[in-house]
């Protein structure tokens, strides 16, 4: 299996993916029933997931950021899926089965502007120790701060436990409000618990779906489907980006002295 994680390191590197983690699919077995890794795929023994940086400037505009930061998340979560697709096919030339956890669609509408996706997955990269989920509900990871986007992939192939660069994440600063602060519509409270449907009706709009959904007797499925047919990419607007543009650490271009230092192994990926 070790030849085998180098591959993938490989097709990383390739693909330009700079952080990555693989881990036991038991860590999340605790998860809300039908969002586990056994939910997804029989007999899975691994979850794998990657993230890709969102570069600063987009965060940096001084107009339009939300537009541009739009446009990114539409490029990279297609990168993101193609490369996990081409991951699966890997694993699966070995003998094994893998499924993609797509970077954003398809997921779970399960009321009126609460989306779960199939597995959550901030959970898959905290498991696998590629950072810890920051008080703004998303990953904070000592490099990149809340700025990556992640994809992921759960398997049956039984694959070492890795988390690339190597390094100690120990999450957002203590000490550090700035998100929580500047969330318009006070979707964070002080302990770092976020109210996720506050956040996507102000932060996320689909004006062909909210056109859509006004038709009278719409049923669950329906509205999952239409969300996914006309919500999709190109077709939602992101309206709000503020705990990621005020978080003071997607500014550092390495760890700021009060998080750890990077302990990343010599040679491989970077």
């Amino acid at each position: 299996m070790k030849e085998f994680i180098e591959e993938i390191k490989r097709f990383f590197s390739e693909k330009h993916i700079p952080v990555f983690g693989v881990t036991n699919a038991r860590s999340l077995e605790n998860e809300p029933s039908g969002h586990r890794p056994s939910d997804m795929l029989d007999s899975v023994k691994s979850i794998l997931c990657l993230g890709m940086p969102v570069p600063k400037g987009i965060f940096k505009c001084r107009e339009r950021s939300e537009w541009m930061y739009w446009r990114a998340a539409c490029i990279y979560y297609r990168n993101i899926d193609m490369v996990l697709m081409r991951v699966c096919n890997i694993i699966e030339e070995k003998g094994e089965v893998a499924a993609p956890v797509y970077g954003c669609f398809p997921y779970d509408v399960k009321g009126k502007g609460d989306f779960w996706g199939y597995i959550g997955l901030v959970k898959i990269a905290e498991a696998v120790g590629i950072g810890k989920i920051g008080k703004n509900g998303l990953l904070f990871n000592s490099k990149y701060g809340p700025r990556l986007l992640l994809g992921g992939i759960v398997t049956t192939a039984s694959l070492p436990t890795i988390a690339w660069p190597e390094k100690d994440e120990r999450g957002c600063p203590e000490d550090c409000c700035i998100c929580q602060e500047k969330c318009p519509v006070k979707a964070i409270d002080k302990r770092g618990k976020v109210n996720r449907v506050a956040c996507i009706r102000h932060s996320m709009k689909s004006p062909i779906f909210s056109n859509l959904m006004k038709a009278d007797n719409l049923g669950s499925e329906d509205a999952q489907m239409i969300n996914h047919v006309t919500a999709v990419d190109d077709h939602s607007m992101y309206r709000c980006i503020q705990c990621v543009s005020a978080c003071p650490y997607i500014w550092i271009p390495l760890c700021p002295p009060s998080l750890p230092p990077l302990r990343a192994k010599v040679g491989g990926l970077l």
